[in-house]
């Protein structure tokens, strides 16, 4: 895109706490490192200052963030590689024949959304903005808000509303979503905003967030599929770290962190990983008043060890 120089700069979360778990591993040397989810290239730009001898191999499924993280890393262009594909993709084989690196000393993932993607995509993803309802990630996908908002039945609407957004409206906003696109079609994100105003009683908002927030979350995690790439993703590169090799992963919303818990539990009982974290790491209160994107992170840690 053209403005890619007007959007504001994203703020990497916990960087802090993530280069206090990679600097265990400064005694190895040069160190190989996998960003699983790069973004505008915040959290890679950190890890190539912190470790000078180190190399970052970066993937991400939105071609346009790759574009704007090469922008960003054009200093460090020695010691970087990019791939376009989705994090869950990612095993030895893919790695293999696209000629990268097959194990790695520290592997991330930030399973936020970009400030890029709410303030200057124009897909959709934010409520503040009245655009056309996208939300994809990958622009090759043919799934899309709109699709979801114009063709899904009340049941399907129900379910994604109340398991993705945990939403307590979700049957209400379901019916009266069905009921009334025949007359009034939903088109753009200010329409759905205004929409789900409409339905949940005021007294009922949330007091510091809007009330279309959850059915926002839920119909961006539906359309990018984002808890099955979680699911798929996280024991596959676990087993692509080196000894002693660490994988961090930041995540927003209790649906994401429960999975994360849970895989990295299942990973250590099954041998070969130690828990690095017992409760998830939290930003502190200088680091929400500087970024208050960071205010929901949460980081959990695993370390291969054999």
């Amino acid at each position: 895109m053209d403005n890619i120089d007007f959007i504001p700069v994203h703020i990497p979360v916990l960087s802090r706490e993530i280069l206090t778990f990679f600097g265990e591993l400064s005694d190895a040397g040069n160190l190989q490192f996998l960003d699983g989810t790069a973004g505008e290239g915040g959290h890679s730009e950190m890890i190539l200052n912190a470790f000078p001898g180190s190399k970052v191999v970066l993937f991400d499924r939105d071609d346009e963030m790759i574009e704007r993280s090469k922008k960003r890393l054009e200093k460090f262009s020695e010691r970087v590689l990019f791939e376009n594909r989705n994090f869950s993709e990612i095993d030895s084989g893919l790695l293999r024949e696209s000629r990268l690196p097959e194990t790695f000393d520290g592997i991330l993932l930030d399973l936020g959304i970009s400030t890029y993607h709410l303030t200057g995509s124009e897909r959709g993803f934010s409520f503040k903005r009245d655009e056309v309802l996208d939300m994809r990630l990958d622009s090759s996908s043919n799934l899309t808000a709109l699709e979801i908002i114009k063709r899904y039945n009340t049941e399907n609407l129900h379910r994604i509303f109340r398991e993705y957004g945990e939403e307590n409206w979700a049957k209400k906003i379901a019916e009266r979503l069905v009921d009334s696109r025949k007359k009034n079609p939903i088109r753009t994100t200010g329409e759905l905003a205004k929409f789900v105003e409409s339905v949940i009683p005021r007294k009922f908002w949330p007091p510091k967030t809007h009330p279309a927030i959850r059915v926002f979350q839920a119909l961006r995690i539906e359309v990018n599929q984002e808890l099955v790439h979680i699911e798929k993703g996280i024991s596959k590169l676990a087993g692509l770290l080196n000894e002693n090799g660490i994988l961090c992963i930041i995540s927003f919303h209790s649906l994401e962190d429960r999975i994360v818990k849970n895989q990295m539990k299942d990973l250590v009982k099954g041998g070969g990983f130690v828990l690095l974290t017992k409760k998830p790491v939290i930003p502190g209160d200088e680091e929400i008043s500087q970024n208050g994107a960071s205010r929901s992170a949460k980081l959990r840690a695993i370390q291969r060890k054999e």
